[in-house]
């Protein structure tokens, strides 16, 4: 069994969507000054590698404790889309030869190789997805859908399709992946993507990996 991880670490001063809480995470107490060790963490809901329930955009809609652990957990596909640009819509079209491949529930992983730039500026101009391709994913089924750069909708512009789409049919999202391009896309995977326990939360950081066996086919 190998087991990749997909995970930004979080330390102070990474990376945030423009307007969420600044990051921090330094030492709260010390082996020198204290009998241990502890650090203090202050994020937003979104901090890092995280997922999205869907009361982060619909009043009504579920936090992220409303879900059992096993929703978080399952089978799923790698869709390669390493040739999109900066700023470069994934659209429908693109979508179609996951036709056959999604079963479904699976949770679909978006592999650009984004997460490469993460921390520069250049990571604001990543690919994002369109309303028609967000639509055919969920009439694929899909449960989660996961990319690896920072917002299924695009950053440096306000135009918030996919997600209304994604989330008001309970798909659920994850952003920030790290090191997609270490999955192989014409294979299934075993995924977690288990958010803090964040109680009434719109979201959480969680830690996302994903498992192999010799018997994935």
């Amino acid at each position: 069994m190998n087991i990749i991880d997909l995970t930004h670490p979080i330390h102070s001063g990474m990376m945030a969507y423009p307007g969420d809480p600044e990051i921090s995470l330094k030492e709260a107490m010390t082996h020198e000054a204290d009998y241990c060790h502890v650090d203090y963490l202050q994020c937003g809901s979104h901090a890092g590698t995280h997922i999205d329930a869907p009361y982060h955009f619909l009043i009504d809609g579920k936090h992220i404790t409303d879900y059992p652990v096993s929703r978080f957990l399952g089978e799923g596909v790698v869709w390669d889309l390493r040739h999109k640009k900066a700023g470069e819509a994934i659209t429908a079209e693109d979508a179609k030869p996951l036709q056959e491949k999604v079963r479904r529930g699976d949770f679909v992983v978006l592999q650009t190789g984004w997460f490469e730039k993460y921390g520069a500026d250049d990571y604001y101009d990543h690919p994002y997805i369109s309303k028609e391709a967000a639509e055919l994913l969920v009439e694929l089924g899909a449960s989660i859908v996961a990319v690896d750069f920072l917002n299924v909708d695009p950053t440096r512009w306000e135009q918030w399709d996919a997600h209304p789409v994604f989330l008001g049919n309970e798909v659920l999202i994850v952003e920030n992946l790290n090191n997609s391009t270490s999955l192989d896309a014409d294979r299934r995977y075993c995924f977690c993507f288990a958010p803090l326990k964040l109680q009434g939360s719109d979201g959480a950081p969680i830690r996302a990996f994903a498992i192999e066996s010799e018997s994935d086919s």
